[in-house]
């Protein structure tokens, strides 16, 4: 039956009871009603526990997440301990069970030790009576007459030194004293001829001085009015000269000035006009690149989304604007704001990409897939489809950040993933059992394995070595860049794709060590750079490969934990034609050809974002670069209108100065004016001058004339006097001098003598201790004859207690040695037995906090567990809570649509009316069939009340379900 027949049906059934029952339709009505009342507030409190429940089983899922995870890192610490104390045990064991041995050698070195130093005791007593039989008289009397002879010998060495130190010291100053005689006596005879000369220069001068002053009488008046009259004549020449020059200088400078600063002006004003127009010009170029730098952002925005879209479920690593800005400034020798790496800026360079890192690092995370997890691998034994599979995972990885850093992807190819299982096998073979970062095997580097990597580079044609051939780069990962990583930890291929991004990230965002060296190799740049040498705008060919090598477990870990490595082996095709040191590439063993999707390669949306991405980094560094010719513009502008400015204000002031000096120079005019007009006048007289200067020309020859021999004698007499004051000055001062050099001889002739008396009276003193000290020599050496004639006697008559003090003393030598090498045997034994003993009790105690932490973990795990169980049993008592929800919510949808059918009968009573005609006529004829469901039939007039109609609500939902069982019945 359709759903639309069932609504009718019903409908139909209500109607036939609303007025055979009309007195049960109130009766039914407040029973629903009171129901209804019932199911409403049930409803909202089964609501309210659904709410209730639903946040229970969001804190009881997240805290056995947390707990799920802390059990296992609690399982793993307890596995470490476990195999640990296992370990620590063995040890002790080992430790406790040498030291009966250690402590039977101190006891053996103890009794060593005691017997040397007994043996030497008595040795020592036997030595000491031997020495006290021993007369020792003689033999000191010698010592005694040696030191004293010794000493005397000394004694008379020095005093024979001293004296005949004195006696030179002496001869020196008698020939000392000679010179300085010598030096006295010319001196003083040149004193004398000096003295003779002064005297006869002071009678010479005195003359000279009476004559002058006898003649100056007559001339003074004379040549006080010539001197007058001309200095004055000269003085106002002279003044006249100066002050033109010196005007006209001024007007020349000035206008010199002013010309100079006129032509600086109108050259700044040009300047200004230009930099105007090349600012003008380049804004309007920077307009232009940033519209189209805008329309390019929006282009790579719309491509990124594209390209997200279809890798939504796909691990990303993404690379923010500020991370690849910096990474380019220091490692992109290409990009315009690129900053030279030297050691005096590395701590900014680390500083500025250490803290992009770290924020890259915390960011990026890896998405773990579900398949992958059931995916098993033994690291080990990697099959080539596995290796393929992260090949293709790590190739991707590292195009996504090539892509968004302007690069373009590199291949992953048959002949790069050979390359690098090739290179993998090798280092496997190279190191069975011991960390891969130890590198080569024979110990000459550690760090990469270049004899593994040689070995693949060859055997796929590519030479290692090969100078401007092809490059070849490795970049590890492991135990040198993560800490210690135990390759039977992962199990499948999720862990391996997990350590692969780890490898990948940690590459790039290596903030811990502030290298990213490794970060170049994947992105191609720096020292790794793939640009081609001829045209920069295009990349060398360039193929990758994930090379991952895992080993047994180590011996010196306890065998417990193998190591897992990780290389990125690069190859890049940059051969240059022609060139005689290259090494091209074999592609006979090298396989291109057959390029490996790796999920994006394909991607035309990773395409069209690289591009986008390339337009926008070409676009930005056109904007920036403008932007500073921009900047520069204004900044010389600024400049060129500040010296406009001051060339304006230099050329006021200029003009305000030669406006004065042309004033001045205007009023000097007008005095000059003057002056010719009184030369004019000068010269209507001039006759009369002339007449007169002729006479006062005979006047002044007259009078010359007549007083020639005064001014004769005045100039003579001054010549003389002149003549005289000089050579009396060289005379005083050569006395002078004379004076000072015989006063200085004099002095040193004294010294000379006092010194010579001194050394007079040390020598007479030395002489006199000379000899005496070698009367007491001669009598110590008859001393000292004597005392050894008496110890030789003595030797002789006592050979044999001599010799036997000579054996005791070398036995007494070699007991002293024996005890010294028993000490130190039982200071070894000693520190041995000491140092295995404290070994051992380290052990016991490294034992016991093993067994506590053993303890701790798995009562730990034990309340995790218990939590886990409690939470889990909250979930499941939830389930039924949310059970009832369901149906509840079911039931509400189905009474909607009930509801819906009756509003229909309530508000449409024509439509009603023939729906229910229709009813009336076709539902009888069914009901005789099956009169189990049968109603009683009413008449067409009677009204349904919208109060009876909600009222039958709950009977037709009955009704319904009984009518469609039983019409389903029938139909079967």
């Amino acid at each position: 039956m359709k759903n639309k027949d069932k609504l009718m049906y019903v409908s139909a059934a209500v109607l036939a009871t609303g007025s055979v029952a009309g007195a049960k339709t109130t009766t039914v009505k407040a029973a629903e009603v009171k129901q209804a009342n019932v199911n409403a507030n049930s409803k909202l409190d089964l609501n309210k526990a659904e709410k209730q429940a639903t946040a229970q089983d969001k804190t009881a899922q997240g805290q056995i997440k947390q707990d799920t995870v802390s059990v296992q890192k609690t399982q793993d610490q307890l596995k470490q301990d476990q195999a640990a104390k296992t370990q620590a045990e063995a040890a002790k064991t080992e430790a406790q069970n040498t030291l009966p041995a250690k402590e039977e050698a101190v006891n053996t070195a103890q009794t060593k030790l005691d017997k040397a130093k007994q043996d030497l005791t008595q040795v020592q007593t036997e030595n000491k009576d031997l020495h006290a039989q021993y007369d020792t008289t003689a033999e000191n009397a010698v010592h005694t007459a040696q030191d004293a002879e010794k000493k005397l010998d000394q004694k008379v060495n020095d005093l024979t030194e001293q004296v005949q130190t004195a006696q030179n010291k002496q001869t020196d100053l008698l020939g000392g004293r000679q010179s300085a005689e010598g030096d006295v006596k010319t001196n003083t005879e040149t004193l004398n001829g000096v003295n003779e000369q002064l005297n006869k220069a002071q009678a010479e001068a005195t003359q000279a001085q009476k004559h002058f002053d006898e003649v100056q009488k007559d001339y003074a008046p004379i040549q006080n009015e010539y001197n007058a009259k001309k200095s004055n004549a000269e003085k106002a020449a002279n003044d006249l000269k100066q002050n033109e020059t010196d005007l006209a200088k001024t007007v020349n400078d000035t206008q010199g000035q002013l010309n100079n600063a006129n032509n600086d002006l109108a050259n700044a004003k040009n300047d200004l006009s230009q930099s105007q127009a090349k600012l003008n010009d380049v804004q309007k170029q920077s307009n232009d690149v940033n519209g189209k730098l805008t329309s390019a952002i929006a282009k790579r925005d719309q491509a990124k989304s594209a390209l997200d879209s279809q890798s939504e479920n796909q691990t990303k690593i993404v690379i923010t604007p500020e991370f690849n800005k910096a990474f380019h400034k220091w490692n992109d020798n290409h990009d315009p704001n690129y900053v030279q790496w030297t050691p005096e800026n590395n701590a900014e360079m680390v500083k500025e990409l250490g803290a992009l890192s770290k924020q890259e690092r915390e960011m990026n995370h890896f998405e773990h897939n579900a398949k992958d997890k059931e995916h098993k691998i033994d690291m080990i034994h990697l099959t080539y489809e596995e290796r393929l599979e992260a090949n293709k995972f790590g190739v991707n990885l590292v195009n996504q950040i090539r892509t968004q850093m302007g690069k373009k992807p590199v291949k992953l190819t048959v002949g790069s993933l050979k390359y690098a299982n090739d290179v993998a096998k090798y280092y496997e073979a190279d190191h069975p059992a011991d960390d891969f970062s130890n590198g080569a095997v024979d110990g000459s580097y550690v760090g990469h394995d270049y004899k593994a990597i040689n070995k693949a580079l060859v055997e796929n044609g590519v030479k290692p070595g090969m100078g401007g051939g092809a490059g070849y780069y490795s970049s590890y990962y492991g135990s040198d860049l993560d800490g210690h990583y135990r390759s039977f930890i992962i199990e499948n291929m999720d862990d391996l794709k997990h350590e692969i991004y780890n490898a990948v990230t940690r590459w790039m965002f290596n903030y811990e060590q502030g290298e990213w060296e490794h970060a170049s190799s994947v992105v191609s740049m720096n020292l790794d750079d793939n640009t081609n040498y001829k045209n920069h705008n295009e990349e060398d060919p360039t193929y990758f490969g994930f090379a991952m090598m895992a080993n047994a477990p180590h011996e010196e870990s306890g065998a417990i934990s193998g190591d897992l490595g990780i290389n990125l082996e690069t190859i890049v095709d940059n051969t240059i034609p022609g060139n005689p040191l290259s090494h091209p590439i074999d592609y006979s063993k090298f396989n291109v050809k057959d390029v490996i999707p790796t999920d994006t390669d394909n991607s035309q949306a990773g395409q069209v974002y690289a591009a986008a991405q390339n337009e926008v980094n070409t676009l930005q560094s056109q904007k920036n670069s403008l932007d500073g010719q921009i900047k520069s513009l204004n900044d010389h502008i600024t400049q060129s209108q500040n010296r406009v400015n001051d060339l304006t204000k230099t050329i006021n002031d200029l003009s305000t100065k030669l406006a004065n000096a042309k004033t001045e120079q205007a009023t000097v005019q007008g005095q000059i004016s003057q002056v010719s007009k009184h030369v004019d006048e000068l010269k209507a007289a001039q006759p009369n001058l002339v007449q007169a200067r002729d006479n006062t020309a005979k006047d002044l020859s007259d009078f010359q004339q007549a007083h020639a021999t005064v001014l004769n004698d005045y100039n003579n007499a001054k010549s003389q006097l002149e003549q005289a004051n000089n050579k009396l000055q060289s005379a005083t001062k050569a006395k002078d001098d004379a004076e000072k050099v015989l006063n200085q001889n004099k002095s040193k002739l004294a010294n000379i003598n006092q010194e010579l008396d001194a050394v007079k009276a040390q020598l007479a003193d030395l002489t006199t201790k000379l000899s005496d000290a070698k009367s007491s020599q001669t009598s110590a050496k008859a001393n000292l004859e004597k005392a050894q004639a008496d110890y030789d006697n003595y030797v002789n008559t006592h050979k044999d207690l001599i010799d036997s003090i000579a054996k005791s003393d070398k036995e007494l030598a070699a007991k002293k040695e024996a005890v010294r090498v028993a000490q130190v045997a039982y200071d070894k034994a000693s520190q041995e037995y000491e140092a295995a003993k404290k070994e051992a009790d380290k052990l016991a105690n490294k034992v016991k906090d093993l067994d506590q932490s053993i303890t701790k973990s798995q009562e730990t795990i034990k309340s995790l567990t218990n939590r886990i169980a409690s939470n889990t049993q909250i979930i499941e008592n939830n389930k039924q809570v949310h059970a009832q929800a369901a149906k509840l919510a079911a039931r509400k949808a189905f009474d909607a649509q009930i509801n819906k059918a009756l509003d229909n009968v309530a508000y449409g009573t024509k439509t009603i009316s023939k729906h229910t005609a229709m009813a009336a006529t076709v539902k009888p004829a069914v009901s005789t069939k099956n009169t189990k469901h049968a109603l009683p039939q009413t008449g067409a007039n009677d009204k349904l009340s919208l109060f009876a109609a909600l009222a039958g609500l709950s009977l037709s939902s009955i009704g319904l379900g009984s009518l469609v069982s039983d019409k389903k019945r029938r139909r079967n």
